[in-house]
């Protein structure tokens, strides 16, 4: 966000696929455009106007979380001083995650679904194999904008969903991020459990859903059965990259 009178804007990338969110966000916003960027397979959404980025903090303020909450507070500040609003800066938001949909935003922007299976001999009912489930969240540790430290926050995801926090550097640019894998069954149970609550919006929910059965699949130890095995592997050929079919009945909320 920039510090002259006319030039702020709120902005949020999708992946291509997710074109019909971010035009269900264009409309509750009622302000700005989508542009397409086919190269990088993405789309973005931008709010400029000033009663558009009124309506984004309306939305959104008391609800963050994140270090984002300072480019938050620093978009209120402009809208304050240049256009004679007077809107609060509410505080990060220390409620508990199981009280709000904030989680489910965040992992849909920074988690994933995946199912593994690990097969051993052409008999599978006679070698061993590993069939799991888990749900990996990943981001940098510090953020890039305000330098400040994503760990905390990671630390209170990783309690919630009974697992551990671990750290991952990337070989190529020697980045350092944060990884959450929940893949315990107390920690699948969870998972479900909030979701349950507070669905997903992009298209990962269709991908949760696949997940979702193979985690049941796996609960009632179906999974150790030729059919159960067979079952999670249709629904993991059906997921994430490999998903050609999209319903967006979710949306019509």
């Amino acid at each position: 966000m920039g510090t002259k009178k006319h030039n702020s804007r709120f902005c949020i990338t999708f992946n291509l696929k997710d074109l019909p969110l971010a035009e269900k966000l264009l409309k509750l916003i009622g302000y700005g455009f989508i542009r397409i960027k086919t190269k990088e397979n993405a789309c973005v959404l931008t709010v400029s106007p000033i009663k558009g980025l009124i309506v984004i903090v309306n939305f959104i303020n008391g609800y963050l979380r994140s270090p984002k909450i300072y480019q938050l507070h620093s978009l209120i500040d402009w809208l304050n001083c240049n256009h004679g609003t007077n809107l609060s800066k509410f505080p990060i938001n220390c409620t508990s995650l199981s009280s709000d949909a904030w989680l489910a935003g965040f992992i849909d922007a920074d988690g994933g679904f995946l199912i593994r299976h690990t097969k051993i001999g052409k008999d599978l009912l006679n070698k061993k194999r590993r069939i799991a489930c888990s749900l990996t969240i990943e981001q940098r540790i510090v953020d890039p904008i305000t330098n400040e430290s994503y760990e905390p926050l990671f630390k209170s995801i990783a309690e919630f969903f009974g697992t551990t926090l671990t750290f991952r550097t990337q070989i190529s640019s020697g980045r350092k991020y944060l990884r959450i894998v929940a893949t315990s069954r107390n920690s699948l149970s969870i998972v479900v459990e909030y979701f349950s609550n507070f669905p997903l919006l992009s298209s990962k929910y269709l991908d949760y859903k696949n997940w979702a059965e193979a985690v049941q699949i796996i609960l009632s130890n179906q999974h150790l059965t030729q059919d159960g095995a067979n079952s999670i592997d249709r629904l993991k050929q059906e997921m994430n990259n490999a998903r050609i079919t999209f319903n967006w009945d979710h949306l019509n909320i």
